[in-house]
């Protein structure tokens, strides 16, 4: 996406190696420290296919995703980025090589690869949420749905109250099959996290592919917008036919791999919402991508502000 204009400090971009999916984000950040999207891009590697805890990653599924890598940080360097991060979550989390596998994309993309803890990824969720769409007084619920687990964080404002990261993500459940919501509700019996929103009446919010794949349908988008996607209301009683009719808009709105997991990824964001007494759910389009970009930025000395990135 081209940036509105004005100077620029930098570029920076961020590779996101998840359990499905791949991300790209690269920001312009002006002196003023307001950040626009200068480049985004997904590719549906699946590299937690066929995955079991403490076995090696699928040799198809590491030379997909190493491929996506290596061509996001191309294509980053070929618009200028100054630094290009990376990072791996929860297929690099699970598998005996999953660290190995993340220092060999470090060594082939030529950037850093840092594995992230559950509880890593459940923080930057609920940073990035909170950042984009949160108030300083709002009680939030954050629901990050990947490939391989999904993050809970329950906080207000900066002060976190409880964070966990759950083995219930939308390509696993898929490919295990079965009562998928009888899983889901397996899972969430494990934490109190749900019930103590309840009582607290906090907000829910998602982000990851499932919340963004759901809001652009319920939009009726013909192309993703992220800028209409950001913030959109799900109601909750609907999320099951939103996902029904994921396989019909493969060709458009969706990739067709995300397509694939959207009914499980819907499933959990319902029972998760359920658990917590709400009826709607805002999607969020950042996520720990963003958090974790704005996060190195930071610790770069730069301070930027994500709120306004599709102006």
């Amino acid at each position: 996406m081209p940036d509105s204009g004005g100077s620029e400090a930098l570029l920076a971009s961020v590779v996101d190696v998840g359990s499905n999916t791949v991300l790209l984000l690269t920001l312009g950040v002006r002196p003023d420290g307001r950040a626009s999207a200068r480049d985004t891009a997904l590719a549906t590697t699946r590299l937690a296919a066929g995955l079991r805890d403490g076995q090696p990653l699928d040799g198809g599924a590491r030379a997909r995703t190493r491929d996506a890598v290596m061509e996001m940080a191309r294509r980053a360097r070929s618009l200028g980025a100054r630094s290009i991060w990376a990072f791996a979550t929860g297929a690099a989390r699970r598998a005996s090589d999953g660290r190995a596998f993340a220092a060999q994309l470090a060594r082939d993309a030529g950037c850093s690869v840092e594995v992230l803890s559950g509880e890593q990824e459940a923080a930057l969720a609920y940073a990035a949420v909170r950042h984009a769409l949160g108030g300083d007084d709002a009680i939030l619920l954050t629901v990050d749905i990947g490939g391989a687990t999904t993050e809970l964080t329950l906080g207000r404002g900066d002060a976190v109250e409880g964070m966990l990261s759950l083995p219930i993500g939308a390509l696993a459940l898929t490919e295990r099959g079965g009562d998928t919501a009888g899983l889901v509700d397996a899972a969430l019996a494990t934490t109190e996290l749900p019930a103590l929103a309840r009582a607290r009446g906090a907000a829910v919010l998602a982000s990851g592919g499932t919340a963004t794949a759901l809001a652009a349908l319920d939009l009726g988008l013909a192309a993703y917008d992220s800028a209409r996607v950001h913030g959109h209301a799900l109601a909750v009683g609907g999320l099951a036919a939103l996902a029904a009719r994921a396989h019909r808009a493969a060709e458009g709105v969706l990739d067709p791999g995300r397509a694939r997991v959207l009914p499980a990824g819907a499933c959990v964001l319902e029972r998760v919402a359920r658990a917590a007494g709400v009826t709607t759910v805002r999607a969020s389009d950042h996520g720990v991508r963003h958090a974790y970009l704005r996060q190195r930025l930071a610790n770069a000395g730069v301070d930027a502000d994500l709120r306004a990135l599709w102006d």
